[in-house]
């Protein structure tokens, strides 16, 4: 169970949704880098354009595709986002698809942050975060660092280490901040948009 007072979860559970959700969410948001840097442009498109509007339709809960997501919903999702179930992943697709639009292959930096980087934010946060961020009392300096350390090491792996230092640096204080747009539509934008402007 959730304690609004403590910002932290209570039972071993509610921890285990948590990380279900958050490998399930590393695993389909690093999927897009698929499309992203194999398929052609065109295919690519029609790919976040089907993807995008099954999300809808399961976020509308427009059947067939409702009942064919039901049971990730009742396993995966979280009881706040009940009522319109899918939402966070449909920001998500959104967020990465705009990036595509924008910034082509570089979206790709934006698909690491917020499948690893972010996963691993929550993750270590609603398991270890004893020390909340002065800014932002929901987030914790332990899920800030696991997000900034997450995505250093991932970026590694695809550009050099000033730059991961860089992208990774920044995209976590942005995952850090209390905004009112949702984080999963911010951070691909963001650390794409940082990525080509560097």
């Amino acid at each position: 169970m959730y304690i609004p007072e403590s910002g932290r979860y209570s039972g071993t559970e509610n921890l285990s949704l948590e990380v279900k959700r958050q490998i399930f969410h590393l695993v389909l948001i690093s999927l897009w880098l698929v499309p992203i840097l194999l398929f052609p442009y065109p295919l690519a498109l029609l790919t976040f354009v089907l993807v995008i509007a099954i999300n809808l339709a399961v976020v509308l809960k427009l059947e067939p595709f409702y009942q064919l997501f039901s049971f990730l919903l009742e396993h995966l999702e979280r009881e706040k986002n009940l009522d319109r179930p899918g939402i966070q992943a449909l920001y998500a697709n959104l967020g990465v698809f705009l990036s595509f639009l924008l910034f082509g292959e570089l979206s790709m930096f934006g698909v690491i942050a917020l499948s690893v980087g972010d996963s691993l934010s929550t993750m270590i946060g609603k398991h270890f975060g004893r020390h909340k961020i002065f800014f932002n009392g929901a987030k914790s300096w332990e899920g800030s660092f696991a997000f900034f350390l997450g995505s250093f090491l991932a970026f590694s792996f695809v550009t050099d280490q000033r730059m991961a230092l860089l992208l990774s640096s920044l995209s976590a204080l942005v995952e850090a901040l209390d905004l009112r747009i949702d984080d999963n539509l911010v951070i691909p934008l963001f650390v794409s948009s940082l990525a080509y402007l560097v």
